[in-house]
């Protein structure tokens, strides 16, 4: 074969090997057909957007959606204050209008809510607004009770609006269980948010001024975000059942009252509520002296000052010790007497800076504690009082003569 013959019949070899290989590779990457166009709708449509939420997501959302209109917005309205002076300027300016704004749950349909009494305080007007409806309802209060900082008011709006809320039993609440809050903080309306019972414990402010916090012993603390405007909302737990009633928070200033909130708030119980109802329905304005008459109580009349206001030469004379409150008076047939306490026979004569001439006993039993709890002044006695049950004995410690001793006492209603 010559050498151009060979050369032709080697180039139609490569020519041919050479398609043969490029068709093999071709096909070798080629895609993979496509899903026809059912079979991605069939995996769409199996998606379920509620089994995507974790377990604990589809509690809140259930509760928000059965009981979140239940829960109200509550807008105030107070006339301004007459007499006010503005020196020079009276003429131009004139005093306006307060107007504040706070949270409450319904009852019952024939227009119950519940909120907190400093929510309504002072106010001329007031009206409720329900979840997802602009149009505002006239409301007036029907009964209070300051000291235990709740208000009962009644709402003029159709049944068809009024959603109650269940109530649950506080005294089976337990620190770590779930607790959601509801109100409208800050003005903005119906908010939700969540957390834990952080603590059930002696109410903080038992210990103010104007003693007050005394009449609610006990409260639930949470550190489901609360802020102003919350007051008066619900605190729920994990069946949407009302556990209390939100109404006060820690700052970070280390005040109690309507600063931002920083994870601690406190709820009043659901339960102290209940026990009051009855007299809120009825119209009543329920006092201090009141509450108090209800109550258990020991018959006892302590000293206005404590051991530690004595003057340091009668309590040296006296064999007193520097804290703790001295028995005044104990009355017949209470709790006290029975127990054995005693009275000063013995008093003398104190003036005060004002003036004020007192008598201060100086051998009467010295009251140290009530169940493990200082005892500095009056309220400290009574919020100890006031968190037992009936039947429910108190714990004390005793000064007598120089020597401590326990006494045990069941307090009781005396009329």
């Amino acid at each position: 074969m010559s050498m151009r013959n060979a050369s032709i019949a080697l180039g139609l070899l490569l020519t041919v090997g050479g398609g043969v290989l490029w068709f093999n590779l071709s096909k070798s990457q080629s895609p993979l057909p496509a899903p026809s166009e059912p079979q991605v709708q069939t995996q769409a449509q199996s998606f379920d957007q509620n089994r995507a939420l974790l377990e604990n997501e589809r509690n809140t959302v259930d509760i928000v959606q059965r009981s979140g209109d239940g829960v109200v917005f509550v807008a105030v309205r107070s006339a301004p204050q007459a007499g006010r002076d503005f020196g020079f300027f009276s003429p131009f300016l004139q005093p306006q209008p307060q107007e504040g704004t706070g949270s409450g749950f319904v009852l019952d349909q024939d227009g119950l809510i519940l909120t907190n009494y400093h929510v309504i305080e002072g106010a001329d007007q007031i009206t409720v607004r329900f979840h997802n409806d602009p149009k505002s309802y006239p409301a007036r209060v029907v009964g209070r009770a300051e000291p235990l900082d709740l208000a009962l008011i009644r709402v003029q709006a159709p049944r068809e609006k009024l959603k109650p809320m269940r109530l649950a039993d506080s005294d089976q609440v337990r620190v770590g269980q779930k607790a959601i809050a509801m109100g409208n903080p800050f003005g903005l309306e119906f908010t939700v948010t969540e957390g834990i019972v952080s603590a059930i414990r002696r109410n903080p402010n038992d210990g103010s001024g104007d003693g007050k916090g005394a009449f609610v012993p006990t409260v639930i603390q949470t550190d489901a975000a609360i802020n102003p405007g919350n007051s008066g909302g619900p605190l729920l737990n994990s069946r949407g059942e009302v556990i209390g009633i939100n109404t006060f928070i820690y700052s970070t200033t280390g005040a109690f009252g309507s600063a931002q909130s920083a994870g601690i708030g406190f709820a009043i119980p659901i339960n102290l509520a209940k026990q009051y109802l009855a007299d809120l329905k009825a119209g009543k304005d329920i006092t201090a002296e009141e509450i108090l008459r209800s109550r258990p109580r020991l018959g006892v009349t302590l000293s206005l000052l404590s051991m530690s206001e004595y003057p340091e030469n009668i309590r040296r004379q006296n064999r007193l010790p520097d804290t703790g409150l001295m028995i005044q008076q104990v009355e017949r047939g209470s709790p006290a007497e029975r127990a054995g306490l005693r009275a000063a026979t013995r008093t003398v004569q104190l003036q005060l800076r004002t003036g004020q001439v007192i008598e201060l006993g100086v051998n009467g039993d010295i009251l140290l504690e009530a169940d493990g709890n200082p005892i500095n002044n009056i309220n400290d006695l009574r919020a100890v009082l006031l968190s037992k049950k009936p039947g429910e004995a108190v714990n004390l410690k005793v000064w007598r003569d120089g020597q401590t001793r326990d006494v045990r006492v069941v307090p009781q209603v005396i009329r």
